[in-house]
């Protein structure tokens, strides 16, 4: 069913085209500092410990829920919201021009030095990413109406992934060539191209005619925050479903910053082969987004996350059943890693807009997201893990778990647009 064009918010056009800018290039800069490939093949070039890949991956995961509910309270008192998430990127975009810089002065001399900075600016800047994402959900959830979401981010992923494929192929360009590029030349190269297109990004959200934001207020107080969750996860079925799906495919990806680690120590594949495997993560995400956008739009996210579910266990799978003889077909593994993580970023983020008022959605976007933080652990216990254990029983593991929210999503988790009375609201 189409959207009437009459009853498009204002500045839809404006904003859907600003919003592709920020998105597209956003996602070219993620590719280039990918935690599933560039970054854990840096942190590889200055400690021999997986743990801090573990640790990498933790981070990331703490920083994008930690800030949520209290995020919540401040975006309920704001008159606008943009010029937070402004200041946002912006600290990101400075970050990566800084662990550019310290890569190439410190690189050689000093690379522990190095890992912590990468450490404390990669937290500093999932911290405040796990902010942005409360206001991006609730700016975005005004701008695009509900039935033209699916097509936004399909095609805001689509072009993005597609930038993102040639991020790849310049990756395995500077990886390839050492005597060109050689060590820490090359990541500070890849870092500062990160933090360019990261500027270009945040030139497209500038751009962007924030909507005027809901009258209605539902947290009086900061304290107000934690029994407003409580009630919200007792009241709605619904969400404590969503929840317990999105941790279980959560706790399968937490695998997925380790397989280029496998690749490289296990398989014995090329450093360069880093790169193609970041252009077949980003090739197998555009792809896939043609279809996760058409479900989206047409038949709801609950499809979308049932495949969601049934791709990260075939990622699994296939990492742990491929054999040293068989390099070749280990990229099947980024192809399908990518189609995952492009259908979380579609299904996830977009069934908890409409499981939600408007009033209520920062609020109920934040407990969803905060709720989970105990996944958050899972890639440094990974990490830990990796000490004792082969790579392929931890995927084995994987695989298990992402077979459990497959039937979850499946027999348990409805979709909103058939159950009006699930809407989630204070």
């Amino acid at each position: 069913m189409s959207t009437d064009s009459n009853t498009l918010p204002p500045n839809y056009h404006r904003n859907f085209l600003a919003g592709l800018i920020h998105g597209i290039f956003f996602q070219a800069s993620a590719a280039l500092s990918s935690i599933h490939t560039v970054f854990p093949s840096l942190v590889a070039a200055l400690t021999p410990a997986a743990s801090a890949v573990g640790l990498m991956a933790t981070l990331q995961s703490i920083g994008q829920v930690i800030p949520q509910l209290y995020t919540a309270y401040v975006v309920d008192h704001l008159s606008r919201r943009k010029p937070l998430l402004l200041g946002i990127i912006t600290f990101r975009f400075l970050s990566f021009l800084l662990l550019a810089w310290m890569v190439l002065r410190f690189g050689h001399t000093q690379p522990l030095v190095v890992l912590w900075a990468l450490l404390l600016l990669f937290g500093a800047f999932s911290l405040l990413g796990g902010m942005g994402s409360v206001v991006y959900a609730d700016i975005f959830s005004r701008a695009i109406p509900a039935r033209r979401r699916g097509r936004f981010v399909g095609m805001r992923q689509l072009f993005g992934y597609a930038l993102a494929i040639l991020a790849g192929y310049f990756v395995k360009w500077v990886l390839g060539q050492p005597e060109r590029f050689p060590f820490p030349h090359n990541y500070a190269i890849i870092l500062g191209a990160s933090g360019a297109t990261l500027a270009i990004a945040l030139t497209g959200f500038a751009l962007i005619k924030e909507p005027p934001v809901p009258t209605r207020r539902v947290l009086r107080h900061r304290h107000a925050v934690w029994h407003s969750a409580v009630q919200l996860v007792k009241a709605s079925e619904s969400l404590r479903i969503l929840i317990l799906v999105q941790s279980l495919i959560t706790v399968s990806l937490a695998v997925a910053p380790f397989f280029v680690i496998h690749a490289k120590r296990d398989l014995a594949i090329p450093l360069a082969t880093v790169g193609i495997y970041l252009s077949l993560q980003m090739g197998g995400a555009a792809v896939s987004n043609i279809l996760w956008g058409w479900l989206s739009d047409r038949h709801g996210n609950r499809l979308v996350i049932i495949g969601i579910a049934l791709m990260s266990f075939f990622t699994s799978l296939l990492a742990w059943l491929t054999p040293a003889s068989l390099g070749w077909l280990y990229g099947g593994v980024f192809i399908l890693l990518g189609a995952t993580i492009s259908g979380t970023r579609v299904g996830f983020a977009n069934i908890i807009l409409e499981m939600a008022d408007d009033a209520t959605r920062p609020v109920c976007v934040a407990v969803r997201n905060s709720a989970l933080l105990p996944t958050a652990l899972v890639p440094f216990a990974v990490g830990v893990l990796a000490k004792w254990l082969p790579y392929t029983v931890l995927f084995r593991g994987a695989a298990v778990i992402a077979l459990i929210s497959l039937l979850l999503a499946m027999f348990r988790l409805p979709e909103p647009r058939d159950h009006p009375d699930i809407i989630c609201s204070l």
